[in-house]
């Protein structure tokens, strides 16, 4: 139902705020970068439309529990070491309502870039060149997001490979796309 809040964690440049927005969702959403805010904030503009946006940590989400019916997490969650997507996750649990859906993707080991630039702990690395330099990268395998999720009822969980938008060398990326249900 139209009726329903969306939360977008994460939104960068706004492109599912604005998408939802125009199917008639009352949207929220809230991500680090000031920019991306701007970015979003004139797309929403020039389209004519409403949402309610913010700037914030994705392990600290400003909304009282129970409040979204559901959440989007699509790309971000794994650019965190696994103590932070751990309170990424208890924060999505806790602000989405009873039978609230969320949605998140997860940077899966099988991608091209795992274990390349600085190794911080098993499974995490930091990028020393390209696009994401400097970015923290947590890969999970299906049994770690399995683990991660599991206060959620798995609806799907889908293993998504292919050569990417940039289409550079041998690049493979590669996410686990959960869906599920509190």
């Amino acid at each position: 139902p139209k009726d329903k809040k969306i939360y977008d964690l994460g939104f960068g440049a706004g492109r599912h705020i604005i998408y939802l927005a125009k199917l008639g969702y009352n949207m929220y959403g809230d991500d680090i970068s000031k920019s991306g805010k701007k970015i979003t904030e004139t797309g929403l503009r020039q389209e004519g439309l409403k949402a309610k946006l913010g700037i914030s940590d994705m392990t600290e989400i400003p909304y009282p529990n129970n409040f979204f019916d559901a959440i989007i997490n699509r790309g971000v969650i794994t650019h965190n070491n696994l103590e932070g997507i751990k309170k990424c996750i208890a924060e999505m649990y806790r602000t989405l309502k009873q039978d609230g859906l969320v949605m998140t993707t997860f940077i899966s080991t099988e991608s091209s870039e795992f274990g390349k630039g600085i190794k911080v702990s098993p499974n995490t690395f930091i990028p020393t060149s390209g696009p994401e330099e400097g970015v923290l990268h947590h890969f999970v395998t299906r049994r770690e997001v399995e683990d991660l999720m599991k206060k959620f009822k798995q609806i799907s969980l889908t293993h998504y490979k292919h050569e990417g938008l940039l289409k550079i060398g041998n690049y493979v990326s590669a996410h686990w796309i959960f869906v599920g249900k509190k």
